[in-house]
């Protein structure tokens, strides 16, 4: 199965003042039936309804997606009042009101809540996405504040009636993601069922169908479409947005939402805005670039639709429009303070291979050192493992694994220390495979920003890799000392675990790691285009309930230096980064981190009471 590189998020805005119009409860439509796709395999087909009044605009049913990618179905009943309740399997449930344009929902958390532990299903929902860890248990603390989704302030219609209530794919999708980032998206042609962790890391791909080929080559956007991807924009920044606290918008955005947000930074928002709602598929990339970068990046929130749309297209389609995208795109990149510190810290990889060269494991003394540069799995890997025709994966949790084997093998060894300091996080399961593994941890925290409770998951490993959740897991645990090596490149996963495990016991060694404290989320507008951003859905917590934005407190830091970028000169990276960001470029100097003597005698210092007592 080929991998095709999948479509860039456009982030859109709606109007500062929207009429409100009367939702009818019913309007005239069309069905058209639309192939479903997961990457290049089609793996169904739906009937997707095209109403009358927005006949651009793919319509879907909230029961229908709860069972067609997988989920409980929802029991719908109409009230007297003429609304109409769906209801979850555990009781929980929501109220249409289709004449108001809103829905009402007493705990959004219990309503969008499946049995635990979730199984695969028939469209290949998971609740993580690998089969060694599974969640076992959500719970949330205190009573959930209740919401009201007003979609007329956005002017999104919607449509009930005794079977369903109707929303465009790509509202619905927006609503009903999840943490494990299952999605769905209509690119004008085809439905796209997929999650994030499949392809890694997905930034610079693009659905590229006949619409928007079409757009590329200067074809207008359709009215109904400019107008519901901006209101699908402010919509799901409004109501989904983690708020880290590190992007430009964030407190505007959290006091009055996105679109008086864009009000707040007058000429250069007025812009942004008649941008979003530019006939121009050139136009509205570009302005999603430049408010993604500029005013919405927070190292999580990314669009990459721009550099997306230049990669996939090949050469002839529209030259100009390839060009001026890349380069915009580029521009938008490198002038973000957070991307292009992230993009500076890879320094650090550089200058660790001058020292360590690219062993994954090392032994000095007492101390075992283990790469971990990221928390990505290899799932076509895992899933043939698991399926009895493939090695044992080779990916960051194989190394991991590997390692710890080693090091259980070599009676010296008392210390292990993972190297993280390359780390820019990735998936949550991988990670939650090492913690129970290392130290029986099997929760983990978080606050839900949309019911304002505190949150905690509760998971289980397959620690032996049999493919059985049993006692004989319970069995699997490598028992060291634990440090983790920590530089500022440490993002995501790799700022939250390094905190976990510091509270199970070990040593943190380096400099504090940078931060991004939520999870990440999807969302998509109505063609295919989408977009990356931190999720009020679970913000990451440490065990007293603090965020972990701030990054971790380091127990034994180690300084560093200063050196121009011109001393590396040579490695293509290096040079890269010289060309980008000029040769007199001055960066932290870190070879003092990967010292193999000093980081043993760190260890062994540490603990030096729980050695003595083994020896």
């Amino acid at each position: 199965m080929t991998r095709r590189a999948i479509s860039v998020l456009i982030l859109v805005l709606f109007t500062a003042v929207i009429t409100l119009w009367v939702f009818p409860k019913k309007g005239g439509y069309t069905e058209r039936s639309v192939k479903v796709l997961s990457f290049e395999d089609e793996i169904g087909e739906f009937s997707l309804r095209f109403y009358n009044v927005t006949p651009d605009i793919p319509y879907m049913g909230m029961n229908e997606y709860a069972q067609f990618i997988g989920r409980q179905p929802f029991n719908v009943q109409q009230s007297e009042d003429g609304t109409y309740v769906l209801e979850n399997w555990n009781g929980a449930k929501l109220i249409c009101d289709s004449e108001k344009g809103q829905i009402f929902v007493q705990d959004w958390n219990a309503f969008m809540a499946l049995p635990m532990p979730l199984e695969k299903r028939t469209m290949g929902l998971k609740d993580v996405s690998l089969d060694f860890v599974r969640i076992v248990d959500v719970t949330y603390e205190g009573e959930a504040t209740p919401v009201t989704f007003d979609f007329a302030k956005y002017g999104i219609r919607f449509y009930s009636d005794e079977h369903d209530i109707y929303f465009p794919v790509s509202t619905l999708s927006n609503m009903m993601t999840d943490i494990a980032t299952n999605y769905m998206v209509y690119d004008g042609e085809n439905l796209h069922i997929q999650r994030i962790v499949e392809n890694g890391v997905i930034f610079d791909s693009a659905y590229i169908s006949d619409v928007i080929l079409a757009q590329i080559c200067g074809e207008d956007r359709p009215e109904d479409i400019i107008r519901q991807c901006y209101a699908d924009i402010c919509f799901n920044f409004d109501y989904f947005y983690g708020h880290p606290g590190t992007a430009v918008l964030d407190k505007a955005l959290d006091d009055k939402g996105l679109d008086m947000a864009l009000e707040s930074l007058g000429e250069e928002g007025k812009s942004i805005k008649e941008g979003l709602l530019s006939s121009s598929l050139e136009i509205y990339l570009g302005n999603l670039t430049k408010l993604f970068f500029t005013y919405l990046g927070d190292g999580h929130t990314v669009f990459s639709g721009e550099s997306g749309i230049a990669t996939i297209l090949d050469r002839g389609i529209n030259d100009a429009f390839v060009k001026r995208a890349g380069s915009s795109y580029k521009e938008a990149f490198l002038n973000n303070p957070i991307h292009s510190q992230q993009m500076k810290n890879e320094m650090i990889n550089v200058q660790r291979a001058l020292c360590w060269g690219e062993d994954n494991y090392r032994e000095y003394g007492r101390t075992a050192i283990i790469r971990l540069d990221s928390f990505l799995p290899d799932e076509a890997a895992w899933d043939s493992y698991y399926n009895n025709d493939g090695e044992f994966p080779d990916d960051s949790l194989g190394t991991v694994i590997t390692g710890l084997e080693k090091a259980s093998q070599n009676p010296k060894i008392d210390n292990v220390i993972f190297d993280l300091s390359c780390n820019n996080g990735g998936s949550p399961d991988p990670m939650m495979m090492i913690l129970g593994m290392t130290t029986g941890q099997d929760k983990l925290y978080g606050w839900n920003n949309i019911t304002r409770q505190p949150m905690a998951v509760t998971f289980e490993i397959d620690a032996n890799f049999d493919g059985v959740y049993d006692k004989k897991d319970k069995e699997v645990k490598y028992d060291f000392n634990y440090g983790v090596l920590v530089t500022r490149h440490a993002f995501s996963c790799g700022n939250l675990f390094p905190i976990i495990i510091q509270e199970e016991g070990a040593v943190l060694i380096g400099e504090p790691s940078s931060g991004g404290g939520c999870s990440v989320q999807i969302g998509s507008d109505i063609e295919g285009l989408y977009y990356l951003m931190s999720s009020g859905q679970w913000k990451l917590m440490d065990y007293e309930g603090n965020s972990v934005e701030g990054g971790c407190s380091i127990d034994v830091p180690i300084k560093t230096g200063t050196m121009q970028i011109t001393e590396l000169a040579g490695d293509p990276y290096a040079d890269m980064i010289s060309a980008l960001f000029g040769k007199e470029l001055i960066i932290p100097a870190y070879q003092e981190y990967f010292e193999d003597k000093d980081l043993d005698e760190i260890m062994n210092e540490w603990f030096s009471e729980e050695l003595d007592k083994a020896s």
